[in-house]
């Protein structure tokens, strides 16, 4: 049911703006129904215009996003989901660049966060060229992130230039393992 939930999600956001009332909330419903059950669903993915091989929360937390406005003004409920989507980020890498003396201390990626990154070190995976990996290393803000703008720099130690280079996606591990630490 999960991945139809990702594919119907556009037909869902129409039913919340358009719709009458009761049916927008079973669409919120629905929606947050999916986004909840998805994490736990190792086996899943679905490709995206980001990425190949994404957790269906992650690419249905993408739908809620480019939708803020709509759930920002849908009550308690659209607000609420707004917020669980957001723990769902994606790193869009634009630049990456070797840091420290270049013996493989690790990279620093730029590029744009979508969603917000919790803090701290966080265990991530890489998607790049329709493969899937899981990071040996953990990833963290190389700057403290702005609220005010998607523009980021992450730093990933460990990890050599040619893997982090763009185009590359990060996105949160957890979601593969089914163990939503929020």
């Amino acid at each position: 049911m999960f991945p139809a939930a990702v594919t119907a999600a556009p037909i869902l956001l129409a039913i919340v703006r358009d719709g009458h009332p009761d049916d927008g909330a079973t669409a919120l419903g629905l929606l947050d129904d999916a986004l909840a059950f998805a994490v736990g669903d190792r086996r899943t993915r679905v490709a995206t215009a980001n990425a190949e091989a994404v957790p269906l929360c992650c690419a249905l937390a993408g739908h809620l996003r480019r939708h803020a406005g709509l759930f920002a003004a849908s009550g308690a409920e659209g607000r609420r989901l707004l917020a669980d989507a957001a723990h769902h980020w994606r790193f869009d890498v634009q630049e990456a660049v070797t840091d420290g003396d270049g013996d493989g201390d690790g990279v620093a990626a730029f590029g744009v966060l979508a969603g917000r990154f919790p803090g701290g070190t966080q265990p991530a995976e890489l998607h790049r060229a329709g493969h899937v990996t899981p990071l040996a290393v953990q990833v963290a803000p190389y700057y403290p992130l702005s609220s005010h703008s998607p523009d980021a720099c992450l730093s990933i130690d460990g990890a050599q230039l040619d893997d982090i280079a763009p185009p590359a996606v990060l996105l949160p591990s957890w979601c593969n393992s089914g163990q939503a630490d929020r």
